[in-house]
């Protein structure tokens, strides 16, 4: 079982800084677009790797965030973000190859004897909550008074992104299973070019507008949460965060997600990712919610 301690960790030295972020080549994405990458990696030997409840529940909340991205995307169309020929191109083989990712994490799951989560399909049949036909409404009512509004939404991309980008690579590092650790830092790489497009468009729509950078920080402040969060009970989003983000290593990368985002303009104040994550890791360690992370052969 593994204790976790919920003190906050200063950003690491190898956060990226807002300069270093490269600039996005629409054609150049649209080209390299495809399936996630798995050349090289035989999925069924996953099989010979048994994985522990906790990351088989980490594995799911991951493989339901990938396919309700079709979700976000939706809320996206209904925006500016439609007639805006780079971002609408952009989505598309974004959502695209997010599908792969959600394909990828259930395909290890059934090798490995688990059964793949059901949530993602069963939220596309249920009927909408009030509370999300409402921010639906809200982001086109916003939209449609203001262009500006898309930069709410391009930023908040950037940190799901960015987000995703360190939990993928603490899946990695985390994990005994070779196959899980190969394919989570491929999903890496998508994710680093995806969270690229989010980022610059959050730049050059922020740093233009003085209404674009309140619209963004009140929205924020008000609405956002960890993301999976809008899909998923409390208690699986707070267990995936204090998996993956739970000891000094893992907030020292919120951390990062959080000083990075600061650097865009109007963000200085930004520090929701660490704030939420360690919140919900204190919750998991105050109702001694049980966390078993598997034993590395390096460690044993």
């Amino acid at each position: 079982m593994t204790t976790l301690t919920s003190t906050a960790t200063p950003p690491g030295p190898n956060a990226r800084s807002f300069e270093e972020v490269p600039a996005f080549n629409i054609e150049k994405f649209i080209t390299a677009s495809r399936p996630l990458d798995l050349s090289g990696i035989q999925i069924e030997d996953a099989a010979n790797y048994p994985l522990s409840e906790s990351e088989v529940r980490v594995m799911r909340y991951m493989q339901d965030t990938e396919f309700y991205t079709v979700h976000y995307m939706k809320a996206l169309m209904e925006t500016h973000a439609l007639a805006d020929n780079e971002a609408r191109a952009f989505m598309v083989c974004w959502g695209y190859e997010e599908c792969f990712h959600g394909r990828a994490l259930a395909r290890i799951q059934e090798v490995c004897g688990h059964e793949p989560s059901q949530r993602s399909i069963n939220e596309f049949a249920r009927p909408r909550k009030m509370t999300e036909v409402v921010q639906d409404f809200g982001g086109r009512f916003l939209s449609f008074l203001s262009k500006d509004f898309l930069a709410t939404h391009m930023t908040w991309g950037a940190i799901n992104e960015l987000t995703a980008i360190h939990a993928y690579s603490r899946l990695a590092e985390l994990t005994a299973n070779p196959i899980v650790d190969q394919v989570a830092r491929r999903i890496v790489k998508d994710e680093r070019r995806h969270f690229a497009f989010y980022y610059q468009q959050g730049k050059r729509r922020l740093q233009h507008s003085e209404l674009a950078r309140r619209m963004a920080s009140l929205s924020l402040k008000a609405l956002w949460e960890p993301v999976g969060g809008s899909m998923a009970p409390t208690e699986d989003r707070d267990f995936v965060g204090a998996y993956l983000f739970g000891d000094e290593s893992g907030r020292a990368r919120l951390a990062e997600v959080d000083a990075t985002i600061a650097k865009l303009p109007g963000m200085d104040w930004f520090d929701l990712v660490s704030r939420h994550t360690n919140a919900g890791t204190r919750r998991c360690v105050d109702a001694g919610t049980p966390m078993h992370r598997p034993q590395r052969p390096t460690e044993a």
